[in-house]
């Protein structure tokens, strides 16, 4: 099991199936899905469009594919649970995990579930930006997946864990950058070890899932994913690798069925829990995130408020004039994953980028006009009057750029965006170059133990 490389791997293609026949009592939501697809490991009922289905169908495929080259050590130990249903809208979305499953899904944005009437992984998508969908759909995908290997017995807090380690990916193209941390949870831990709000570790080992869902119904569930998530991360990338090898044995022996205290002690020694946990919160407490994820999300924060901006004709060329334009209409997006929420505003950091161990020098934004309409007249004469939005794109971010290029919809009058990841920034075109304005006062300190290079 290798937890420190990039891996790139691309999706098959889907493939559409027998249409599946409906009853007139079952919820409209299966009316309007229709026909079930298929792709290379799953079969989904989708009501969200082909276009979207097809780009959450090939995310499936893309992060199969990271669970099975990080686990493939493990060998299959229950049948996999194939099946997902995506939703556009919350209410259907709870309406038939209640109805037809028995599931009261209030407050999630997806899940993996096995219960007597069925089992899936669902989701919507409601009007959340696809970072947030990537994000549960990578979570929650893991614990689909753990569910073949480990039957069931895989311990709370490492399943959980594992599902934010892969849920905390960055995911550009056909690329799965793992090992990613973004801000909201590692200012949280430092937040609780420094209020004395963490959870012992012995107790972590030991949770049993009754103890995490009353936790999960009570309302303090928070800390839990946060901390597991935390624990997961130091023991993958912390003092450059040291804990790998154990953490590895660690999963080995809990595969083989050893009780996870038991399996802990194998792993790292019988004196190594104390230990582990001092360890721990030292790196916790000084831990940054990391430049690509941070980047990730305010480029994806930028590009769902440029998209308000073109439906209003509004264009911007500078990102100064772009914060400005997001701040007098207080554009926010708002993210809750877990029970950790996330606002973002526009504030003069959300034009900014972190800078760490990666790094040379420190990476900026940079707004440049987008090409040009090429193609008939009347191609040219729509971009004219409804001109695609500008492209972002960073300079001096390792391990790779990121450049946000837009597709025009169908409907001519409106636009869809697309993360890209090269190794190096396009240049800015020659007939009209658009100035960057970055201010970057008081970068983070580096953290030094992020990811090797792709």
């Amino acid at each position: 099991m290798a937890w420190t490389s990039v891996a790139l791997v691309r999706a098959e293609p889907s493939v559409p199936c027998a249409i599946r026949t409906t009853t007139q009592d079952e919820p409209n939501y299966f009316a309007r899905a229709g026909r079930e697809i298929r792709t290379k490991h799953y079969r989904v009922l989708s009501d969200l469009g082909g276009d979207l289905t097809e780009l959450y169908c090939a995310h499936l495929e893309l992060m199969y594919d990271e669970y099975a080259r990080r686990l493939s050590g493990l060998a299959q130990q229950a049948p996999e649970v194939p099946f997902v249903l995506m939703f556009a809208h919350e209410r259907d979305y709870l309406d038939v995990l209640r109805d037809r499953y028995g599931i009261n899904a209030n407050g999630s944005g997806g899940m993996f579930f096995t219960t007597p009437a069925g089992s899936a992984l669902a989701f919507f998508t409601g009007d959340h930006p696809r970072m947030r969908v990537f994000h549960v759909m990578q979570h929650e995908g893991f614990h689909q997946y753990a569910n073949s290997r480990f039957a069931n017995t895989l311990p709370m807090w490492v399943n959980e864990g594992l599902a934010e380690f892969f849920g905390e990916a960055v995911v550009i193209g056909d690329r799965v950058i793992v090992g990613q941390s973004s801000s909201a949870p590692v200012e949280a831990v430092r937040r609780a070890i420094e209020q004395g709000s963490t959870i012992g570790f012995k107790r972590m080992l030991g949770m049993s899932s009754d103890e995490w869902s009353a936790n999960v119904r009570d309302g303090n569930a928070t800390i839990q994913y946060q901390q597991a998530w935390s624990m997961v991360q130091f023991l993958g990338w912390a003092e450059n690798g040291r804990y790998q090898a154990g953490f590895e044995q660690y999963l080995r022996a809990l595969h083989a069925g050893t009780p996870s205290e038991q399996a802990f002690v194998q792993a790292f020694g019988a004196d190594e829990v104390d230990k582990f946990e001092k360890a721990w919160t030292t790196w916790a407490l000084v831990a940054q995130p990391s430049a690509l994820s941070v980047a990730a999300s305010r480029i994806t924060y930028l590009a769902e408020g440029m998209r308000v901006l073109s439906r209003e004709g509004v264009r911007s060329e500078t990102l100064d004039d772009l914060l400005a334009q997001l701040t007098e209409r207080k554009f926010t997006t708002t993210v809750t994953v877990h029970g950790c929420t996330q606002t973002m505003e526009a504030t003069p950091q959300v034009i900014t980028i972190p800078k760490d161990g990666l790094a040379a020098a420190q990476p900026v934004f940079e707004l440049m006009p987008a090409p040009r309409a090429k193609g008939s007249s009347a191609r040219r004469a729509l971009d004219e009057l409804h001109p695609t939005p500008s492209v972002i794109t960073t300079r001096g971010l390792e391990p790779r750029e990121l450049v946000l290029k837009w597709k025009r919809s169908k409907s001519g009058d409106d636009f869809e965006y697309e993360l890209l990841s090269p190794r190096e920034a396009p240049k800015t075109p020659k007939y009209k170059r658009i100035p960057a304005t970055n201010p970057t006062a008081n970068p983070p300190t580096p953290s030094g133990n992020l990811l090797d290079q792709p």
